[in-house]
């Protein structure tokens, strides 16, 4: 690692952040609920998080590489600080959901800022392992946040649940401003530390066939993790009958794999070609969702949940990785913006999808059409990066 105590600071950001928000948004639905919220006052708050980080990805991207590492962490943290002492002090429905909205602005900038840093950290042709690292502070905030809010709900109410959000982004913010120096080399590239308007710069990046690829990849994955995780449990349920801890069991052994294995595989995606990982860990989760119908009791929909860690790990780190090398082309504040775009549009697009899917054809067909989605994003991927080589074959003349 080229520089630990930034990656250090930065893994602690991470995971107190991830941690923080873990726990509100597990039962943020059920805060609204407690408030009078339904029918539009109910989703209208969810559906402002996810359309804000769509909207404002590219922006905040190009933003983090204007104007650099240090004032965007700041800014989106000291966002994330305002939001929580506003959900800490405030019951009013509206103003709940306008946070909800400043939310997502702050996170559509905090994942960008975080990626470019961990880049500039990391050694070169050592992407994979910082990014596998790295993610390592996500799963396991994801994995605890849910219990532990689940206790500070059951002791002090959703005070509690809030006031150890606002104490862990107020960590976070502490963090950032010891750890992050005012001056870090992060990849913005040559000639472009003044960064044009956003919208024409990310037209043009998406356009890019290596970034074409990594979108249509990220989001067909998007839209299997949104179909997996809004229509297993029923399946889970209706059809299988398994009781709530089997049930939990299931829907954790993937992110319990995933977190094991990441700094692994990102090792691994510094040594084998990162293309090679994306489609064997892509395909492999495909056929995987086809198993999911025909899956008989508690004991094969478990093996399926923790195949199902295992083959997504192979992609993870190795398409981050990917990532952060298109960040060198076109900065990677922007590069992560996209990124975020289109995944963020796979989680909205696949549950409208599902929803549809159940109402007209059952409930198996939601997993058939996670099948073939991924396997479509997957061979698109691979068509997008073989095209980009034979241009650059042909350009080289070799």
């Amino acid at each position: 690692m080229k520089n630990g105590n930034l990656f250090k600071s930065l893994f602690l950001i991470n995971f107190s952040t991830s941690l923080g928000f873990g726990i509100a948004d597990a039962f943020f639905s059920t805060y609204l609920f407690s408030l009078g919220g339904r029918g539009i006052l109910l989703g209208l708050p969810l559906l402002l998080f996810s359309l804000s980080k769509i909207l404002f990805g590219p922006v905040m991207g190009a933003c983090v590489d204007r104007f650099g590492p240090r004032a965007a962490v700041t800014l989106s943290l000291s966002l994330y600080l305002l939001v929580s002492l506003g959900y800490l002090f405030s019951s009013d429905l509206a103003l709940i959901t306008l946070l909800r909205l400043v939310q997502g602005v702050a996170c559509a900038m905090f994942r960008p800022v975080m990626l470019s840093l961990v880049g500039a950290a990391s050694c070169t042709k050592g992407e994979g392992r910082a990014a596998g690292t790295f993610d390592i502070s996500f799963y396991l905030a994801v994995g605890v946040g849910p219990l532990l809010g689940g206790v500070l709900h059951d002791r002090w109410g959703f005070y509690g649940i809030f006031s150890c959000l606002a104490l862990l982004c107020l960590l976070a913010l502490t963090v950032a401003l010891r750890g992050i120096p005012r001056v870090c080399g992060t990849a913005i590239p040559a000639g472009k530390q003044t960064v044009r308007a956003a919208l024409p710069a990310a037209l043009e990046a998406a356009r890019h066939r290596p970034m074409r690829g990594l979108l249509v990849f990220i989001f067909g994955r998007g839209c299997g993790i949104s179909l997996l995780a809004g229509f297993l449990p029923i399946l889970l349920n209706a059809r299988l009958g398994l009781n709530g801890t089997q049930t939990g069991l299931v829907l954790a052994s993937s992110t319990l794999v995933i977190t094991s294995l990441l700094r692994p595989v990102g090792r691994l995606s510094d040594r084998l070609p990162r293309k090679s990982l994306v489609l064997l860990g892509g395909v492999s989760v495909s056929l995987l969702y086809f198993l999911i119908p025909v899956a008989q009791g508690f004991h094969q929909v478990l093996m399926l949940g923790g195949g199902i860690g295992l083959c997504s790990v192979l992609s993870q780190p190795a398409s981050t990785a990917l990532l952060l090398e298109q960040g060198e082309r076109h900065g990677t504040g922007l590069a992560v913006g996209i990124f975020n775009t289109s995944l963020n549009l796979g989680f909205v697009a696949g549950p409208l999808l599902g929803g549809w899917l159940q109402d007209r054809f059952g409930l198996t067909a939601v997993f058939y059409a996670a099948g073939w989605i991924g396997l479509a994003a997957v061979g698109l991927f691979a068509a997008s990066n073989a095209a980009w080589e034979k241009k650059s074959c042909i350009g080289s003349s070799c």
